[in-house]
């Protein structure tokens, strides 16, 4: 079979891109030939099919002038080069399913209606929540946001812009009335709270619950590593973006109260200058290490080597693979109790859950690992993730493709 792979990003950028790859990898090991639609960026993976990809856009940058930022806003809500280059490589590939993952802004919904015209089975992983929410994560200012989309203007639920706001309410309300979202074939999500939370929230499509895979790295036995230069000793580990939706702050508030010895802070983000002046501030200099961005095996190193991992995200998580790692490798999980990681964690049992608008529930759990024997926790934190391999993903993802294939020919 041949699969078109889309997401607005063709590098790793955080967990839907992520999934995008292990897809690729995935079906391309089981025999597929797999092409790829994207955005160009100099951090791209090398493909053959970057020639289709759209020029690169950079939302952040606010040195734009007017007109291009203007220009910027329509191709959000309808992108015409992303059509014309997705039907160039349309014509060469001729796929027999598409799988989409992150296409707004970017590429724009626009695209759906390219592949409804070509008459292709779509298929969508749901990462967030913008099929039913101007604000694709549902968090402002720091407080889950769930208002009906047309209330996002006047709370300036995108990045506390007004102008920002206006376009995304726009694009929302412009796709739901011409039907863009009801044109895909299957949607899947890889937790039951992000489908049952769409529903709640009015989407009318069924969602295909498939949890994302782990690479079988992940399931090997810990090698512990015995340095002091490289390991403080007995640290509560955060590894992932350092962005102000995964609750760092609290964090680090929270541990300067407890009896943890000390916190790393592994990953890159827009918060560590907010996060190093805090620690400053609360002079826990000396507990607190910031080491940057680290994978593979040395990412693997540092999560083994941790007394525990911490989720202390404020926003509705999907099922973030730091959860799902950190428990395949044993290590006890602390994680708020908000979206989908409360599916994996069993307080107590494989791991510990805190009210995340309550710091000092937190202190609590931190304390807690800091004296419990972790053994019978380890051995139940892998357990729970052992139906997460590669070849359970394949049989699901391929039922699913066959049912969008179904579907699309009535």
């Amino acid at each position: 079979m041949k699969i078109l792979l889309i997401d607005k990003f063709h590098h790793v950028f955080g967990g839907a891109e992520r999934a995008y790859f292990d897809t690729a990898s995935i079906l391309e090991n089981n025999g597929h030939e797999v092409a790829f639609f994207s955005m160009h960026h100099e951090n791209n993976e090398k493909t053959i099919w970057s020639k289709y990809f759209v020029n690169n856009v950079d939302l952040r940058n606010e040195e734009y002038s007017f007109f291009k930022k203007m220009n910027i806003a329509f191709r959000i809500i309808w992108n015409f080069e992303a059509q014309k280059k997705l039907n160039s490589l349309l014509d060469e590939f001729k796929p027999d399913i598409v799988h989409m993952h992150l296409i707004y802004h970017q590429l724009s919904p626009s695209i759906i209606w390219t592949l409804k015209k070509r008459k292709i089975p779509m298929v969508m992983t749901l990462h967030d929540f913008k099929h039913v929410s101007p604000n694709y994560n549902m968090l402002v200012r720091g407080k889950i946001w769930e208002k009906s989309p047309w209330k996002c203007v006047g709370d300036r639920c995108i990045k506390d812009s007004m102008l920002k706001s206006i376009i995304c309410t726009i694009e929302h309300y412009f796709h739901k009335l011409i039907g863009t979202f009801e044109k895909v074939d299957v949607y899947i999500a890889p937790s039951k709270f992000l489908a049952k939370k769409y529903k709640e929230l009015g989407f009318k499509k069924e969602i295909k619950h498939v949890p994302q895979p782990l690479h079988k790295s992940f399931f090997k036995p810990c090698e512990l590593v015995k340095n002091e230069n490289a390991f403080p000793e007995e640290y509560i580990l955060y590894f992932g973006r350092l962005s102000y939706e995964k609750g760092l702050t609290a964090l680090i508030r929270s541990f300067a109260q407890s009896k943890g010895r000390n916190l790393v802070f592994v990953g890159k983000g827009p918060e560590r200058g907010v996060l190093e002046q805090l620690v400053k501030q609360l002079k826990i200099n000396d507990k607190v290490y910031f080491i940057g961005y680290k994978s593979g095996a040395e990412l693997k190193s540092w999560i083994c080597n941790a007394r525990a991992t911490v989720m202390s995200s404020t926003c509705y998580e999907n099922m973030p693979y730091t959860l799902l790692e950190a428990l395949a490798s044993g290590v006890m999980v602390i994680a708020a109790n908000i979206g989908g990681m409360p599916e994996r964690i069993n307080d107590g049992v494989n791991g510990f859950l805190y009210d995340p608008n309550d710091i000092e529930d937190l202190t609590r759990k931190i304390n807690e690992v800091m004296l419990i024997n972790k053994n019978k926790i380890s051995r139940n934190a892998k357990l729970s993730v052992k139906d997460l391999t590669y070849s359970a993903y394949y049989d699901n993802i391929f039922y699913i493709y066959n049912i969008a294939k179904n579907k699309n020919i009535r």
